[in-house]
């Protein structure tokens, strides 16, 4: 295994754990420590609890998303000069990156944010839909749409490597 492999290895593996720290606390946090947490109730404390929690969580979340994109730059620069790269693969990967753009734009709308959408001239039905749109769980759907698609290109780029 060459130096240049071993650097591919690296990139991926960096790519790959920011995901899973990214969606898979995303996961965590919404499907285990809020419901545990509401069983407390809305006292102060687990408000509290949850503002130091989510700050907690804040930090690893940037320091993922700053792997995540450096990486995803090097990997996406390393698959596209690759001479086996398809039409279909370069499709993927541009919604897979449309997608991580709005993944990115979202979590930095609800940590601006965090509370519901509202104010004067709302309607119910366009407060809905901002909710809809800005909410922490289409942030959740669209990291696992994007692992998905990473996915998708792993098979699609190994199915051009077999077809050489």
């Amino acid at each position: 295994m060459e130096l240049v492999d071993l650097l591919r290895v690296g990139v991926r593996w960096g790519h790959a754990l920011a995901a899973v720290v990214w969606v898979g606390g995303s996961l965590f946090y919404l499907l285990t420590l809020n419901p545990a947490l509401a069983l407390l109730g809305d006292f102060p404390e687990r408000r509290a609890l949850l503002g130091h929690i989510g700050r907690q969580f804040q930090e690893v979340v940037s320091l993922a998303v700053l792997i995540f994109v450096l990486t995803g730059v090097v990997l996406t620069v390393d698959r596209l000069t690759q001479p086996t790269v398809t039409v279909a693969y370069v499709l993927v990967l541009g919604v897979k990156i449309a997608f991580s753009l709005w993944m990115f734009w979202l979590a930095q709308q609800l940590r601006r944010h965090p509370g519901p959408a509202g104010g004067k001239g709302v309607t119910a039905q366009m407060r809905l839909g901002r909710e809809w749109l800005q909410s922490p769980n289409l942030l959740l759907a669209l990291g696992l749409v994007v692992y998905l698609l990473a996915e998708v290109l792993k098979v699609l780029f190994e199915g051009s490597i077999v077809g050489v």
